[in-house]
């Protein structure tokens, strides 16, 4: 999985806020029942903390306090999705950093029901984003709509579960401003109050400037933050998302919709390491993750209420899930077992809780998981959608790749410097097999080994970033790496992937399925060519 075994289908939500105030007020006004702008909808929320963070680094808080905008914010969990490297590089880089957060803004009161009779939109950074609806899901690129019309002053937001990428910073290049700089230069003075931030583990929970529900507009308290607020940063879910070993199990929590939960509340956790995931059949994880209420009820067996310290757990025998059902626990010598797994270490301390991380996911004894699809394919009113075959996968892309049917696509990957770009974060792969470069005119292929950066632009536009599997493919387009858009369309039992022409899609045929780790990866027949390429 992807993090993701099976991507879940979220509903649009269509939001009517209320109108605050009303008559027979007293005479005194009560400031609180304005409404507030984008930049403060953004900063008062602890869900958009590291999208803040980046807002105040970029220069456009004052921006986004006026005007007219549409911005598709991408929450705290959208950003742990980035590798931290590439993340960090692009909070040091303002001008870089303020191309990524306008290519989410687009000018202009935008609601639910007009983008969803939209295929584009222009965005304030002069890109455009795709726009592709199926029932109530809607995606912007690659990212989903995760709920909608939430109301400003200046506007409205619409909240994405991903971070959208432009072509210039999603595409690796030699120019100064890429996100796959590993050694970033020190950051030139803000532009802002807000500290320069090099460290993306340093970003608070909460947004700069808050302490408990009173926002401040004093200089101290906006560029200084305060033991409390340092504490609080380091909740049960900040330490889930800044240890890789469960970038598994964070997404799945972001899926559920259990990040809230893990941050206003105490907890403890007992948390499957991304082996234990690996480790769980397949199709099992697949029928888990494909329904929401599965999916927290497995998530929440994991969980008990309250600080549960070592000496505790060592102690207890039994102890009462969130879920319902109890976990048993018990010493094996020296090894602390919770039901049949075993804890991996010390428990780490967070400011609302424990965690501890196991060796297996834990599976409720009343768990009932859901039917299986009985046909290779479903149809609804509106869709059909593909049931693929699994190829060979392995533990990464590389592996995958090593593959004697995709040889020729590794040589090339490799001499265009691209292994570790693909390697950094979830991609889903398009790939050529060698039947496929032998279609390709051999001047063409030469032309390719010839210039590296046709070769990259061509590679590149065989990439999406994110994992794109199951109903996430029931759209037209996809936005690659390269920058252009892949044109698909359900053919028979397998997709078509390429171009689309005014006889159909000029590309290649997806048949089959390979996991690479948290990637994925689509054996496909022909060499995709990007319109661009001159």
């Amino acid at each position: 999985m992807k993090k993701h075994t099976g991507l879940l289908t979220l509903s649009l939500m269509l939001v009517t806020p209320a109108l605050a105030g009303g008559a027979g007020a007293p005479a005194a006004p009560r400031p609180a029942a304005a409404c507030k702008s984008i930049a403060q909808i953004v900063m008062t929320d602890p869900n958009f903390s590291t999208l803040a963070t980046a807002v105040e680094a970029a220069g456009l808080s004052q921006t986004l306090m006026g005007g007219q905008y549409t911005v598709f914010a991408p929450t705290n969990a959208a950003f742990a999705k980035l590798p931290s490297d590439a993340l960090a590089a692009a909070l040091n880089d303002p001008a870089l950093l303020r191309s990524i957060l306008l290519y989410h803004v687009v000018p202009g009161k935008v609601t639910a029901k007009q983008v969803m009779g939209m295929s584009s939109a222009k965005t304030a950074q002069g890109g455009s984003v795709l726009i592709n609806v199926m029932g109530g899901k809607v995606m912007i690129d690659n990212a989903t709509v995760t709920k909608a019309d939430v109301m400003a002053c200046n506007g409205i937001v619409h909240v994405v579960d991903t971070v959208l990428m432009p072509a210039m910073a999603a595409a690796p290049a030699p120019a100064p401003a890429t996100v796959t700089v590993t050694t970033p230069a020190p950051a030139p003075a803000p532009v802002s109050t807000a500290p320069a931030a090099t460290d993306i583990m340093a970003i608070p929970a909460m947004p700069v400037g808050m302490t408990g529900t009173t926002t401040t507009t004093t200089t101290t308290a906006d560029t200084t933050a305060t033991t409390t607020d340092m504490a609080a940063s380091n909740t049960v879910y900040d330490l889930i998302v800044s240890d890789e070993r469960f970038s598994t199990l964070r997404d799945l929590l972001s899926d559920a919709g259990l990040t809230d939960l893990l941050i206003n509340n105490e907890f403890t956790v007992f948390a499957p390491t991304n082996d234990a995931f690996a480790a769980v059949d397949p199709d099992t994880l697949a029928l888990i993750a494909s329904d929401p209420d599965t999916l927290k009820a497995v998530l929440t067996y994991h969980v008990v209420q309250g600080k549960v310290t070592a000496d505790q757990v060592a102690a207890a025998s039994q102890l009462r899930s969130e879920q319902g059902a109890s976990l048993n626990f018990k010493l094996d010598g020296t090894t602390q077992m919770v039901n049949e797994a075993m804890v991996d270490g010390a428990g780490m301390e967070a400011s609302n809780g424990f965690i501890y991380a196991i060796n297996q996911v834990l599976l409720p004894p009343d768990l009932v998981l859901p039917t299986a699809p009985a046909a290779e394919t479903t149809t609804t009113a509106t869709t059909t959608i593909v049931t693929l075959p699994a190829a060979q996968s392995g533990t990464n892309i590389t592996e995958v790749l090593a593959q004697p049917q995709f040889s020729t696509l590794l040589s090339l990957v490799q001499k265009a410097g691209l292994v570790d770009a693909l390697m950094a974060g979830d991609v889903t792969i398009f790939a050529p097999t060698n039947d496929a470069f032998a279609k390709v005119p051999q001047a063409t292929l030469d032309m390719l080994m010839a210039d590296t950066d046709k070769l990259k632009q061509v590679l590149l536009f065989h990439v999406v970033t994110g994992r794109v599997i199951d109903e996430a493919l029931n759209v037209t387009q996809l936005r690659s790496m390269e920058g252009s858009s892949i044109d698909l369309m359900v053919d028979g039992t397998g997709y078509m992937v390429g171009v689309r022409g005014a006889d159909g899609i000029v590309g290649g045929m997806v048949s089959s399925r390979a996991d690479a780790g948290n990637s994925v990866i689509y054996p496909i027949d022909s060499v995709l060519i990007p319109p661009t390429l001159k």
